[in-house]
């Protein structure tokens, strides 16, 4: 069974993950209502204590940019080659930010392309854009993908999200 470390807030947190992805053995290290550099701060304990997985997806941003503070892909920038130092051959994936109707569609815009543009910087790095899948497969009233508060995920929006890590790592994972 392959291993895959999830790293981030929340909506990494609060996953239902061997639910969602049985055929992997998920290592979930989400913090709810932690900020990007609290992530950055714990990164090194978290890959001191964790065997090198197959793949480690990263979700962080979210509370960052709810906070009005959009500079946190710097910090991923800075994520990345660690990671890479100390799992030198596991697939790094950093999935967007999702398409909460709070954020204005621009700036969400904006952010996930600077959050792409680092997966072009690192071998074996990838950028999971969970935009079209949510606009396609989450719809408003009758499949919401969020909770109330437009920022949680709703059991679908885990499904929809799950999914698509799935697909990807049979992908990248090959």
């Amino acid at each position: 069974m392959k291993t895959l470390l999830m790293l981030g807030d929340s909506l990494v947190e609060w996953g239902d993950w061997p639910t969602l992805l049985p055929e992997y053995n998920v290592i979930n290290r989400g913090m709810a209502g932690e900020c990007t550099e609290g992530l950055a701060g714990r990164l090194i304990d978290e890959i001191n204590s964790t065997a090198e997985p197959d793949a480690v997806l990263i979700q962080s941003g979210t509370n960052n940019l709810l906070m009005g503070s959009p500079h946190f892909p710097a910090i991923h920038s800075s994520m990345v080659p660690t990671i890479r130092t100390f799992y030198p051959s596991c697939s790094i994936i950093i999935s967007s930010l999702m398409p909460m109707s709070i954020i204005p569609s621009h700036k969400l815009e904006e952010i996930n392309k600077q959050l792409q543009e680092i997966t072009t910087q690192t071998e074996n790095c990838f950028y999971l854009d969970m935009v079209p899948p949510f606009n396609e497969k989450c719809l408003p009233i009758t499949k919401p993908g969020f909770l109330n508060d437009q920022v949680h995920l709703s059991t679908r929006g885990y499904q929809v999200w799950a999914e698509e890590i799935a697909t990807f790592l049979q992908d990248v994972l090959q």
